[in-house]
């Protein structure tokens, strides 16, 4: 549903009314596991139950910020820096990542998607110079010449 309230309108199908409810789930995300509380309505007369797009969207973004937290994985923002800090385009950084499509590495960076454990450690482990010109002559991508790179070393810090 778009609107963003239900509570108080009218169950076309029982002409009961929705009033707005909690209740608390484990959400899995990229594997990982996050109980949230949420919000929904349910019919007070025949307890048929709607969500509203803005409900799923926070109960997401709050399962999402708890598995961050909880597995220590990079933050969008965290990868977005250390994708430029190596001077890498997407794509590069995507072949980088054995081939990754480059969706989910966009999707990364806004946050769109959460990495898994696997990834995390497989992009934190770019910040190793050796392991980053390994991947690179095996994915036949070019490194540029890199600027700083503490600026790289402190991002995953």
């Amino acid at each position: 549903m778009s609107i963003t309230t239900l509570d108080g309108s009218l169950h076309r199908g029982c002409g009961g009314r929705y009033a707005l409810q909690t209740e608390t789930v484990t959400m899995r995300i990229s594997g990982m596991a996050a109980e949230v509380t949420r919000e929904f309505y349910r019919c007070e007369k025949c307890g048929h139950e709607n969500r509203t797009i803005d409900q799923r969207d926070v109960a997401e973004k709050s399962a999402t910020e708890q598995i961050r937290v909880a597995h220590d994985l990079l933050a969008p923002k965290a990868i977005r820096q250390l994708r430029e800090s190596l001077g890498l385009t997407i794509p590069q950084f995507a072949e980088l990542c054995y081939g990754t499509p480059k969706g989910i590495v966009e999707g990364w960076e806004k946050g769109k998607y959460l990495q898994n454990r696997d990834a995390d450690a497989l992009i934190r482990g770019l910040l190793d110079r050796e392991t980053l010109e390994k991947r690179a002559a095996k994915a036949g991508v070019t490194l540029p010449v890199i600027v700083d790179p503490a600026a790289a070393a402190a991002i995953a810090v």
